[in-house]
């Protein structure tokens, strides 16, 4: 199959905390190979939760045409 290049843009990608609805989520530790489990603090009340294998904030990556 032949290629196809196309412009995009990044924008980052952040969670913002369940228990105060203020703070962002931020990793505290590593990803665990096993299950893919990352432990997320709030940087404003430190609430931990817990994301499977995507980090907060994260930068992606979308077409200029796509909106938000």
């Amino acid at each position: 199959m032949p290629e196809l290049k196309r412009e995009v843009r990044p924008v980052e990608v952040s969670y913002v905390c369940d228990a105060c609805g203020k703070g962002m989520m931020a990793p505290c530790g590593d990803m665990d190979p096993k299950t893919g489990n990352i432990d997320h603090r709030c940087m404003i009340c430190n609430h931990q939760q817990v994301f499977q294998w995507r980090p907060y904030p994260r930068i992606e990556h979308i077409g200029l045409e796509e909106t938000l």
